[in-house]
């Protein structure tokens, strides 16, 4: 059993496929496979169950799955510390976020944060914020960004910084004000983010202060992402509760128009979340630094 063939192990268990796993690699599938086999013969006993289109753990892999998982980490951890103590911050490690803070704020951010750490590499994985609050608990990722706070024990959320949702619509749309009232919003077809996602949250909690629901609205669509919100919009479906982060092109080009709903506080915040007993690698701990020092709000 060597390290090589761990890592093929936990890579096809998570990604579900060897191909993937290759992929995620930069491996062959056929050195994947070997490399599983090999472990299989190491070990005794069948790991993996194809069931269908997906590769499976057995109740031995699953079991397996543990403790390598376990073991990969603790084997980057010691690396990155003993880098740490030679004065040098090297290392590689996932971190997710959601829509608006993945898409909008952090590619700036890490990009100047790589620039000082060059030798660190960071790969952002995009989630609802819902989604990254249960991996960052599951252990899965070490830091999520996320546009709200779960119930969750266990994990401890710094908040970043704020904005308040505005309503959108396509630039032919009839209101020329800057704002528009709930009543108004009442009365147009309305183009909701999926169940999960923060500002959906923050939305349906505006709505919940005001002695408001979703049943009050016009609701024709729900889609899983903002591009495919704007997208919504800009094809005439209806208008939308989003970012202003996210339409600030569009409306400075003249395709959409943005609104401040009147009557309605839709003020959110967002927050670094991660477990609170959990100890960070060094270069995770100073891209914590680096996100609360570029974003806090103070």
């Amino acid at each position: 059993m060597d390290i090589k063939q761990l890592e093929a192990f936990v890579n096809v268990v998570e990604e579900r496929s060897f191909s993937r796993a290759a992929e995620r690699l930069y491996l062959s599938q056929p050195t994947v496979s070997v490399h599983v086999k090999s472990l299989e013969e190491s070990v005794g006993t069948k790991l993996l169950d194809r069931m269908g289109s997906e590769v499976v753990p057995t109740p031995a892999g699953g079991r397996l799955y543990r403790y390598a998982k376990r073991i990969l980490t603790l084997r980057k951890q010691a690396l990155q510390d003993i880098q740490h103590f030679l004065g040098e911050l090297v290392g590689a490690f996932e971190l997710a976020a959601s829509t608006i803070p993945g898409e909008y704020v952090l590619p700036s951010v890490l990009s100047h944060f790589q620039h000082a750490h060059p030798q660190v590499r960071v790969m952002l994985h995009i989630l609802d914020s819902q989604r990254v609050i249960r991996e960052v608990e599951r252990g899965e990722y070490p830091l999520g960004v996320v546009g709200s706070v779960g119930d969750e024990k266990g994990l401890d959320f710094k908040a970043l910084w704020g904005e308040e949702l505005v309503a959108i619509s396509a630039s032919r749309a009839p209101l020329p004000m800057g704002e528009v009232t709930v009543e108004e919003l009442m009365e147009v077809p309305l183009i909701l983010r999926e169940r999960g996602s923060g500002t959906r949250r923050a939305f349906e909690e505006g709505l919940r202060r005001a002695g408001l629901n979703l049943s009050h609205f016009r609701v024709v669509a729900e889609l899983g992402s903002t591009t495919a919100l704007k997208e919504g919009v800009k094809a005439g479906i209806g208008w939308a509760i989003i970012s202003p982060r996210a339409v600030r092109d569009e409306c400075a080009w003249g395709v959409m128009k943005a609104y401040k709903v009147k009557g309605l506080d839709l003020k959110r915040h967002f927050y670094l979340v991660k477990r609170s007993k959990r100890t960070l690698p060094p270069p995770v701990e100073e891209l914590e630094r680096f996100i609360l020092s570029s974003l806090s709000a103070g």
